[in-house]
């Protein structure tokens, strides 16, 4: 038997090992349309901002692992290299060293975001309070937002007095049970909870409070060691973001 096979196949380069997924995460207190949760456990995530995330990675021939974590842990574990990446936040100053935003000229770059969410106030319908676009007028108490949303502290920056709540649900609930005045949600799922809970007796004020760009972050481990993916999967949201969050925008 001719050895020249055995010794051609030496010769020729291994094939490399499947990369690891990517451990990505994302906020708990995200909900529908952008995550939902699998009500059978052990199961990932879905909804539209996974669906643009596994897109992005399979056309940068990457894969990710996706976990839902309080807003708090995440920012940790992305500061410590425990996470690769998060989708769906927001730009802080207290972030930029802590986490690889998409960058120009010194500033996060809107170009590349995942997502505009525009944020509103949600009162009672008996409720007295007026937005005026830069005063909420009438306001004694206190506006309820996600524990740990970064929309608390746009909030406090206008001398509005901020109450943290858990999730959605919970801030509804607190809105209708009077515990507080106004709540400050992005006006995508706030709509989609008022219209899957018609009962409940709440109402949006006009114009928005304000809208926020939403981005897909990189540790800055990851970042540094790859480079060519991140700025891959950074490429590939201008045209997805129109695809599968075209609410958002």
């Amino acid at each position: 038997m001719s050895r020249l096979p055995i010794l051609l196949a030496c010769l020729c380069p291994l094939p490399s090992l499947a990369a690891e997924p990517l451990r990505i995460g994302v906020s708990d207190a995200l909900t529908r349309p952008y995550v939902i949760e699998d009500p059978f456990t052990g199961n990932p995530p879905r909804g539209r901002a996974i669906a643009l995330a596994q897109s992005a990675l399979r056309a940068c021939g990457l894969h990710g692992h996706f976990q839902r974590l309080p807003g708090k842990r995440l920012v940790q574990n992305l500061a410590l290299d425990r996470l690769d990446g998060a989708l769906l936040l927001s730009y802080q100053h207290s972030r930029r060293d802590k986490m690889a935003y998409p960058v120009r000229d010194g500033l996060a770059d809107a170009s590349r975001r995942m997502a505009t969410f525009q944020y509103v106030f949600y009162v009672r319908d008996d409720s007295a309070l007026r937005w005026d676009g830069s005063r909420l007028l009438g306001l004694n108490g206190a506006v309820g937002v996600n524990r740990g949303w970064s929309i608390g502290h746009d909030l406090m920056a206008h001398g509005i007095s901020v109450e943290n709540g858990g999730n959605i649900a919970d801030n509804f609930s607190k809105l209708t049970a009077g515990r507080i005045e106004a709540y400050a949600l992005h006006r995508q799922a706030g709509d989609l909870y008022l219209l899957s809970h018609p009962d409940l007796k709440v109402r949006r004020l006009s114009p928005p409070f304000l809208s926020k760009t939403y981005h897909w972050v990189f540790s800055r481990g990851y970042a540094r060691r790859h480079a060519r993916e991140t700025a891959c999967v950074w490429r590939q949201l201008p045209s997805l973001r129109a695809r599968y969050l075209p609410d958002s925008r």
